[in-house]
């Protein structure tokens, strides 16, 4: 794919075999990057457009260093399913996704490599099904504090997410 230029006044060259290539000020032709660039563009806005975070929140904790659910809603209007990778939120060290299983005798949290977020869905995240565990907090959390987390998804990307510290989560 090579982007071609519609006017000497563009920067066009030629090279021997007379193909054109667009050129900058600094004397690089810049091949087929631009139109890649442009067509990747919008499929990347579209996707996280899509995806919304919604009523995120962790219980209050008046202790340092305790493990909490975040808990939250997310909606996919996209025509293609996304999963959930990785949180990171600085009041907490780490952050490990979590399933429940339930099989015989009592439920056990299973650590998860991602959530998956069907197309077209919205789910909830909860500390009986999928959610994500913060590890380690780095501060005691106030009911009715707020504060933000990044959450990063394979194809809407990062959605940075204010997080409710709730009573109850």
């Amino acid at each position: 794919m090579t982007a071609m230029a519609t006017s000497p006044a563009h920067g066009a060259r030629f090279d021997r075999d007379g193909r054109s290539a667009l050129s900058g000020r600094s004397g690089f032709p810049v091949f087929g990057m631009v139109a890649a660039g442009l067509w990747l563009t919008p499929a990347f806005a579209v996707a996280g457009d899509a995806l919304q975070v919604t009523n995120a929140r962790v219980p209050a904790s008046d202790q340092i260093g305790t493990d909490l659910p975040l808990v939250m809603t997310i909606r996919n209007d996209a025509a293609e399913a996304d999963a959930l990778l990785r949180v990171r939120c600085g009041f907490a060290n780490f952050a490990v996704k979590h399933a429940v299983d339930r099989g015989e005798g009592a439920p056990a949290m299973r650590e998860i490599k991602s959530i998956p977020i069907p197309e077209n869905k919205t789910i909830e995240l909860k500390h009986d099904g999928y959610h994500v565990m913060l590890l380690q907090t780095r501060q005691k959390l106030t009911d009715g504090e707020k504060f933000t987390c990044a959450v990063v998804f394979q194809k809407a990307g990062t959605k940075e997410t204010e997080v409710q510290v709730t009573r109850t989560p």
